[in-house]
């Protein structure tokens, strides 16, 4: 962050195409300084002043390799025919250009590599989860060529694998990598995509298959024991976290999504909330199928957060009192003084929160 906390201001220096739907930005700060450094794995949280549409916060994963001069983003088109276009993305893609100036937050999140690096890693993405997969791979590359690195892509179609040139000229200079592309429509978007890579230099899929036990122990028969990063839709995350509970190995598991997933509790339950900050208290009842963050939202507060996926960590509060489900893990969390995030938190009963921002 700049100082007092304030994001900084980059600018896009260049625009590449990688296919009809997926722009990839080249971010420089603008006062020519170097970029605030990142973990490979971390993303940027953006603002957005979009004409009409007031303030928009974004989070976009780096994904590139961790370096002193840029920050990359890759942006896919959200929208498809017969559903609204993404207000941030549809801008991107169409208004921002070289010289365009952003709000960019310093890099955030725990979806990161471990330190010292393990002599194996496995890499599961499905669409645009391929993005902060590239710069765990671009780092593991430049810092330990000799780690043994698999990567299992799910795209819809060979077509819509995102950075799919890089990822086949990787597999050429890199003996440890081994990349298998995989068609699915199990583990994608619903919406269809319409993105194009050089057919030439992008490999063909493995067959449309879906994450499971043969397909892990096809390609890595000591996946159990080997750390896993996961990052993608929800049926790709809910099948890598079933796979790996039952395995007993879910220490092992990573996962990084793109939005919370959806509380699956009795929309009838109400649990009583009391949440602290600055000296103040305010109330509010939660439903079991809302997120702490909405359910304050609908009553009425202007609740600080960012990023609304648990990686920004804006919204975090100390639960003093009651129980709550953390959506991303699954697991109950019961009051202790333990910190929750309220964008992927659900209440199991009453709880007495306070805020830590």
């Amino acid at each position: 962050m700049g100082p007092g906390g304030r994001a900084r201001m980059d600018m896009v220096e260049s625009v590449t195409r990688e296919s009809e739907t997926i722009r990839s930005f080249l971010l420089v700060p603008v006062d020519g300084g170097p970029v605030l450094a990142h973990a490979p794995g971390q993303s940027l949280g953006i603002r957005f002043d979009l004409p009409g549409h007031g303030v928009l916060k974004r989070n976009y994963s780096v994904s590139c390799a961790p370096n002193d001069r840029a920050y990359r983003i890759t942006v896919k088109r959200e929208g498809a025919p017969g559903r609204p276009a993404g207000l941030v993305s549809s801008w991107l893609h169409d208004a921002a250009g070289p010289g365009t100036v952003l709000s960019v937050a310093a890099p955030a999140g725990d979806f990161v590599l471990p330190s010292p690096v393990p002599p194996t890693v496995l890499l599961i993405a499905g669409g645009s989860g391929i993005t902060p997969c590239m710069a765990m791979l671009g780092e593991l590359r430049k810092r330990s060529p000799a780690t043994r690195v698999t990567l299992l892509y799910f795209a819809r179609s060979l077509r819509d694998r995102i950075l799919a040139q890089q990822l086949t000229e990787l597999t050429q200079r890199w003996t440890s990598f081994t990349y298998v592309p995989l068609d699915s429509t199990a583990h994608t978007p619903t919406c269809p995509e319409d993105g194009r890579t050089p057919p030439a230099l992008n490999p063909p899929a493995a067959g449309i298959r879906t994450l499971d036990e043969a397909l892990l122990r096809d390609t890595l028969p000591a996946w159990p024991h080997t750390v896993t990063y996961c990052c993608g839709p929800a049926p790709l995350m809910e099948a890598a976290r079933r796979i790996w509970a039952q395995a007993g190995v879910s220490r092992n598991l990573h996962l990084e999504a793109f939005a919370a997933p959806l509380p699956s509790g009795d929309p009838n339950a109400r649990h009583h909330v009391t949440l602290h900050r600055a000296g103040e208290s305010r109330e509010f009842d939660a439903a079991g199928n809302l997120t702490l963050l909405v359910a304050g939202e609908q009553a009425g507060f202007q609740i600080k957060h960012g990023c609304r996926q648990g990686i920004c960590h804006e919204c975090t509060c100390r639960l003093h009192r009651g129980s709550v489900q953390d959506l991303g893990s699954g697991q109950r969390i019961d009051g202790e003084g333990q910190p929750i995030r309220l964008c992927v938190s659900a209440a199991l009963s009453d709880l007495d929160l306070e805020s830590l921002n």
